[in-house]
């Protein structure tokens, strides 16, 4: 259920409050089988939506993004355990880089869902920069698609291009954090995301290039 909202040029489109209330927090069939199969793709954790004890209720674990030609959108971040406010949340955990050994690691799940949408025609990429290089890359909207990323990945929305004309580029997103399920001596691999199963070559960018070139490890993204 859309509803016009302000922009500079005019009205935008975007999912009301209410409604973003609603599938977070009534059940929906598809909402739940999509976060069974995260759940089976990550066995080796435990998965839990961002809880209201990380950043108050005010965050929402689940948005969406309706961009249309025209808009802007900043670079940003989703979150960084390494930056919480004083909550209840770091009082557990304390504040720590993300993918810390044995911490849960903060990760951000993007799903684009217009069905009809023509990436090649009408863009609106998600951006991704490495801040270090300042090198960008980025991941087409193909109808679909699903990427996997860390909450303190540096991205940013772009707008379609005016052959969209007003057509909206929707998306959800699910901000998630990955709790360890093991305990051994010096806790859990919070890195390994593969858990011995065969993946897709990486795109390596940037700092995470320049650190294999060198041969020496870095950490890289993976999207689907």
């Amino acid at each position: 259920e859309p509803s016009a909202t302000d922009s500079e040029d005019g009205s935008c489109w975007g999912l009301k409050d209410e409604v973003i209330s609603e599938l977070c927090f009534e059940h929906h069939d598809a909402i739940q089988e999509f976060e069974t199969i995260l759940s089976d793709l990550f066995p080796q954790f435990t998965i839990s939506r961002l809880p209201e004890a990380v950043l108050s209720a005010s965050v929402s674990p689940l948005t969406a993004n309706a961009a249309t030609f025209g808009d802007h959108f900043d670079w940003h971040i989703d979150a960084d355990p390494n930056m919480t406010p004083p909550s209840p949340w770091t009082d557990v955990y304390g504040r720590y880089p993300n993918r810390c050994r044995g911490k849960p690691r903060f990760m951000s799940c993007l799903i684009y869902v217009s069905d009809d949408w023509n990436e090649h025609e009408w863009g609106a990429p998600t951006r991704f920069v490495d801040v270090a290089t300042d090198t960008a890359h980025d991941v087409e909207a193909k109808s679909g698609r699903v990427v996997i990323m860390d909450q303190d990945i540096t991205h940013s929305v772009v707008a379609p291009r005016e052959a969209a004309g007003r057509r909206p580029r929707y998306s959800l997103v699910w901000k998630l954090i990955l709790h360890p399920k093991q305990q051994q001596h010096g806790g859990q691999d919070m890195t390994d995301l593969a858990n011995k199963r065969e993946w897709p070559e990486p795109i390596l960018v940037g700092s995470a290039a320049t650190e294999v070139e060198g041969e020496t490890a870095g950490a890289t993204s993976t999207t689907s």
